[in-house]
Formats: C-alpha cells, sequence, structure tokens
C-alpha cells in the first residue's frame, strides 16, 4: 500500500469515528425509555402502551428496538397526565391532543371546572351527611332506655313525607318505604336520618294495631324547600327503646300512660325515629327507637 492509499485510509476511518462519536454525542441528549418513564415516574409499560395507541410516540425508534425520547416530548407527556389527572380518557386525550387549540382548551378547562364544582358540592354534602350521622350516633349512646321523659323541641323540624293506608304488612311497608327512598332520590335529598314512622295517636299501637300513616325523611338546610310537614316545636313526652319494632308496642303503652297520668293532652301523631340502625346494629332485633308525642295543654 502506497503512502497516499494508506493516508486516505486512515482519513476515512477518521471520518467513520467522528461520525459515530458525534451520533453519540446527539444520542446523549434524549433518553432511554427507561430514564424517560423514571423522568415521569410512570413504569415503562406506560410508555409502550401509550406509544401502542398513539397517543404518545418516542421522537426516535431505532431497528434494533431501542427508543429514544427528546427533553421537549417532557412537556408533552406533562398535558397527558394534567388531562388524566382532570378524568379524561386516554381517546379523548388524543383527539383533543391531535387538534388542539387554545379555543379547544379554554372550553375543556371551562367545563371541567364546572365538573369539580359538582363534585366539590356533593363532597361538602357527603362530609355533612357524615357529621350528622356522627352526632346522631354520639347522641344515641347517651340515651336511657325504657323510661319516659320529656324534651324540649325548640325549632320547628321540617319532614317530607308519604302517606301508608294498608295493613301491617311486612312486604307492603317495606315496598312503601322503598318507594318514600325513592321520592327523596328523585328529589336529590339524601338525609343522614334514618326514615322514621308516623302513628296517629287515635290509634295507639297495641297486640292487633301497628300501623303508619305516614314514612318520613327529616329534611335540614337546603332541602326543606321540599317539607310536605311540620313537626311543631315545643314539649314532647320521650322514650327510647331498645329492641326493635316487635316489642316497642309495651313502650307505647308505658309512654301513653305517663301522658295521662300527668294530665296532659296529646299531640295529632307519635314519631318513630330509628336512632341505631343497621349501620351501626347487627338487625332489627337491636335497633334503637326514639319515640316521642307532643303535649299539649298545662298538666
Amino acid at each position: 500500500m502506497t503512502q497516499k492509499n494508506y493516508l486516505d485510509s486512515d482519513h476515512r476511518k477518521s471520518d467513520t469515528e467522528h461520525s459515530f462519536e458525534k451520533q453519540n454525542k446527539a444520542f446523549e441528549a434524549y433518553f432511554t425509555t427507561g430514564e424517560f418513564a423514571k423522568l415521569c415516574k410512570v413504569k415503562k409499560q406506560t410508555l409502550f402502551h401509550y406509544d401502542d395507541i398513539g397517543i404518545f410516540s418516542p421522537e426516535i425508534k431505532k431497528e434494533n428496538g431501542y427508543r429514544y425520547y427528546s427533553y421537549n416530548q417532557l412537556e408533552v407527556f406533562q398535558v397527558i397526565s394534567v388531562l388524566k389527572e382532570m378524568d379524561m380518557p386516554l381517546k379523548s386525550i388524543k383527539e383533543y391532543l391531535d387538534h388542539r387549540s387554545p379555543e379547544d382548551l379554554i372550553r375543556l378547562l371551562s367545563d371541567k371546572i364546572k365538573e369539580i364544582d359538582r363534585k366539590m358540592e356533593d363532597l361538602n354534602w357527603l362530609k355533612n351527611m357524615l357529621k350528622t350521622k356522627v352526632r346522631l350516633t354520639q347522641d344515641a349512646l347517651k340515651v336511657t332506655t325504657g323510661t319516659v321523659l320529656t324534651e324540649e323541641l325548640s325549632e320547628d323540624e321540617y319532614f317530607i313525607t308519604t302517606p301508608y293506608n294498608d295493613t301491617e304488612d311486612a312486604k307492603k311497608m317495606t315496598q312503601a318505604i322503598a318507594g318514600h327512598l325513592n321520592l327523596c332520590h328523585d328529589l336529590d335529598i339524601y338525609s343522614a336520618y334514618s326514615i322514621g314512622g308516623m302513628i296517629p295517636t287515635s290509634k295507639i299501637p297495641n297486640e292487633t294495631d301497628y300501623n303508619y300513616s305516614h314514612f318520613y325523611t327529616k329534611l335540614s338546610g337546603s332541602e326543606i324547600h321540599a317539607a310536605n310537614h311540620k313537626k311543631p316545636r315545643g314539649r314532647y313526652a320521650v322514650i327510647y327503646h331498645w329492641g326493635g319494632f316487635d316489642t316497642a308496642i309495651a313502650d307505647y303503652a308505658k309512654l301513653t300512660r305517663y301522658v295521662a297520668s300527668e294530665g296532659f293532652s296529646i299531640g295529632d301523631f307519635f314519631y318513630e325515629d330509628v336512632i341505631l340502625d343497621e349501620l351501626s346494629m347487627n338487625g332489627y332485633d337491636n335497633y334503637v327507637l326514639k319515640i316521642s308525642v307532643r303535649l299539649n295543654g298545662e298538666p
């Protein structure tokens, strides 16, 4: 080999090495799938999945299967992550990215703000309901059962009621209660108070007659507009009963005897509230009821 050919060969080798080094330096600005996944705090499988469905692909795919992501793709991935946080399906994210514009962004974010507002309202309602249920349960643990006492109702209470004009039949009453619940749900009323029952004082429960005239749900706050019955403030005779409905007759009789012995006349209805129900007690036989009746007149 002549000196010229040797020099030419050496020069070509240098060019190849230079090109290889230049290519390596170029790839140093990119991230492998593992590096990019770590950077974004996701699994590599997430990036593979995004590539498969066409929502987010590496900037470079080599014939040997290696994938490389550029630094400017990080921002695109963050956009996808934000949209996912907004509960946007991947299909919708792809459609948005393919046709995104400032106007589309304004519409998208405005809709999401409204959705978040609705969710916040629902969460606030749920929080208030849970707080009310905690308070009611705590109060229920303090009561003494089987003893008549008087309580002052300082403010009117408002109920939504549904009439019940059928017999003391478990199946029919269950159907009526389900109908009452459906009415409440249709009106967006989800009360922390258990469903109560009203019994006319002209029909004191006994062994053969334990018939409700209405089922009711106590309302509060913004729900009061749906009320169709008012439990008037005033003095009430009250007895707390443990043992469920089957044994409540004895305490109805005890409550009635007390009212008569004290020389009061009574209001139109007995109000029967379940203050410890299936959420905290196992079975009807362990329920705690609050039975109350308004006292009228001076003894």
